[in-house]
């Protein structure tokens, strides 16, 4: 197969060969039914399976890595299937034979040496990007499912959009605006109760010590109903209890937060503490964060985003210039984009409205959008419990 690379001996050195020969097998019996090419309609009628089935199979054979292959191809029942109904339409028994062994080996490989399917995915996932970005999107869908049963609570979007602009107070700092929330939120129990903590998990020590609570609302652009709130704050955080307890799929909410810290950070590097930007926890399972950060163009000038994902654990919030915390990294296939200034660049279809949340809070601190520069984080399915920072190099402090 065009493109292969040698699997690591700490996978299995039986990978690669399995799919090879599953491959070649597989295809020399799709040329040998009758009447070919087919698409997997035709194919799902001649044979009397799934078309989603086929649709795999066929799609599988033909990608350029034994990983993807073994990654998208059906399980082994399936594929027994699929050998039994070409044997019926008088497919060649030699092919027939080569395949069900391919197919039996296939099956040893995923029990013996794996375990499970999944296993066997997240072991070859390092090998193939794309590969490696559908297993984790696929594992973090699980946790997504597991969490949301456990908690009692879904929602649609998160949503963290931190503006970063000069502060007016002080210059060697940066003033910080945050919106943040949840879009398309629901209970599912009523049993549970909902917290979500508002505030920077790692804040500069020589920063304010936490946000304050803006006068800026933008219940105005929601797409769903208000969230019904309790609001308290509790170890310099701004803690919002849902105080809603309906349940069922029409009683959607919306609740975004918006705070304004004058130092919020600080402008330039200090030492070896040299990362700035944005840092998070999502508090609920979502379907999809959203994740802006809009720097002012005086604001960390000619550095790039780096995506910096963390499982703190029972060590608490990460500071991003702690190279201890290194251990703590999360290895993750997304990326910061940069977002090029045009009419649409805030856009977003998971946030309806967006853009006209962006014209009120640039009308609140006194910018026109045009000033800043964008970033964004799209990530599915982000595990709560995860600390992600879209981190920027803070330059050195200006010599007078």
């Amino acid at each position: 197969m065009a493109g292969m690379t040698d699997l690591a001996p700490a996978v299995h050195p039986d990978v690669e060969e399995t799919s090879q020969l599953l491959t070649e097998s597989i295809r020399a019996i799709l040329a040998a039914i009758p009447d070919g090419p087919h698409s997997p309609t035709t194919l799902s009628r001649k044979l009397e399976l799934s078309r989603v089935t086929m649709s795999k199979l066929m799609g599988a054979v033909e990608q350029s890595t034994p990983f993807d292959v073994l990654e998208r191809i059906p399980g082994p029942d399936s594929l027994r299937d699929f050998v039994a109904a070409a044997a019926r339409l008088g497919a060649d028994p030699a092919l027939i034979e080569t395949g069900g062994r391919a197919i039996e080996r296939f099956d040893l490989l995923i029990r013996s040496r794996f375990g499970t399917r999944a296993a066997l995915h997240a072991a070859i996932g390092g090998q193939s990007s794309s590969l490696r970005a559908r297993v984790d999107q696929s594992a973090r869908s699980d946790v997504f499912s597991g969490l949301r049963q456990i908690l009692g609570l879904e929602a649609n979007t998160w949503l963290t959009s931190m503006f970063f602009v000069p502060s007016a107070v002080d210059p060697e700092f940066i003033a910080v605006t945050t919106i943040q929330g949840a879009l398309g939120m629901r209970r599912l129990r009523p049993d549970t109760p909902v917290y979500f903590t508002f505030g920077s998990p790692f804040r500069d020590q020589s920063a304010e010590p936490g946000p304050s609570q803006s006068p800026i609302s933008l219940q105005e652009f929601y797409t769903n109903e208000p969230a019904k709130l309790d609001v308290a704050v509790s170890g310099g955080q701004v803690r919002h209890q849902l105080a809603d307890d309906r349940i069922g799929k029409d009683a959607l909410t919306d609740m975004l937060a918006v705070s304004h810290t004058d130092r919020g950070s600080r402008r330039y590097a200090v030492g070896e503490s040299v990362r700035r930007g944005v840092s998070l926890f999502v508090d609920t399972p979502v379907r999809m964060l959203i994740c802006d950060a809009i720097l002012h163009r005086d604001v960390f000038p000619g550095s790039e985003p780096e995506l910096l994902v963390y499982n703190p654990g029972s060590r608490g919030p990460a500071n991003p210039n702690d190279r201890a915390r290194d251990i703590d990294r999360v290895a993750v296939t997304e990326s910061v984009s940069f977002i090029p200034d045009s009419v649409e660049r805030f856009s977003v279809p998971e946030v309806p409205n967006y853009a006209k949340m962006i014209q009120r809070i640039c009308g609140q601190i006194g910018r026109s959008p045009d000033e800043f520069r964008v970033y964004r984080l799209r990530m599915a399915y982000p595990v709560p419990c995860f600390q992600i920072g879209v981190a920027f190099r803070a330059p050195e402090p200006p010599t007078h």
